[in-house]
């Protein structure tokens, strides 16, 4: 009788303390549950920069100061860059056979590049035309969205939203078509329109002749 008792008394001990440790185990999820929820709310969101390129141009290469453009920011979100002209709002990197240039976009820690170069022979610097340079816009994708990104943990953030979009129906190139779809699933916050003052390149004595022949824009060594 004494042996049943002791043997009762170690199980009923060993109930309570499982117990315990799977009300502590659920709790703790629960939490974390919770913490990752708000992070997500919180990051769910594109923020949308303009820069102003009419005053630097016409010119071949723009320097701009974007100190949205975090070292956090730089390595952990995908940015993507689109070149306004008078006409069109298209996506850097990007060709413009007609008139025979290149543009491309670089990026840093707070700064971005945008140069020209001819199509010729992809290194000789080329002056656009006002027209074709209004605004840079970006877009940081700040959002954890999985119609974005699949698996979070499982995938590399940059590479796959990319696959994503294009899976959706969504014209990258396009920034109308890709702002909409975005404002469907995250909160899009317009941090403001900027102009820069200071170019990187000086004017071409015959800038005022190109402006008014864009059509026979040529490119320089």
């Amino acid at each position: 009788m004494h042996l049943f008792t002791i043997i009762w008394t170690l199980t009923c001990a060993a109930i309570i303390a499982g117990y315990s440790i799977y009300l502590f185990n659920k709790s703790f999820s629960f939490f974390r549950e919770v913490d990752e929820n708000t992070l997500s709310m919180a990051s769910n969101k594109v923020e949308l920069l303009s820069f102003d390129l009419k005053s630097q141009s016409p010119g071949w290469s723009f320097k701009l100061n974007v100190p949205q453009i975090t070292e956090e920011v730089l390595y952990k979100n995908p940015i993507l860059f689109y070149l306004e002209s008078s006409d069109s709002c298209l996506k850097l990197p990007l060709n413009n056979a007609t008139v025979g240039y290149c543009a491309y976009v670089y990026k840093n820690t707070g700064k971005v590049y945008v140069t020209f170069k001819s199509l010729a022979d992809g290194v000789s610097n080329f002056y656009v035309p006002t027209s074709h340079v209004s605004k840079l816009k970006i877009m940081i994708i700040k959002s954890r969205d999985k119609r974005l990104y699949g698996d979070w943990g499982n995938q590399s953030a940059k590479s796959y939203i990319f696959k994503e979009l294009k899976k959706a129906g969504v014209n990258i190139n396009d920034y109308e078509d890709t702002l909409s779809y975005f404002s469907n699933i995250a909160a899009i916050e317009f941090k403001g329109h900027f102009k820069e003052s200071n170019k990187t390149v000086e004017k071409q004595p015959n800038v005022a002749f190109l402006q008014n022949q864009s059509q026979k824009l040529s490119s320089t060594g």
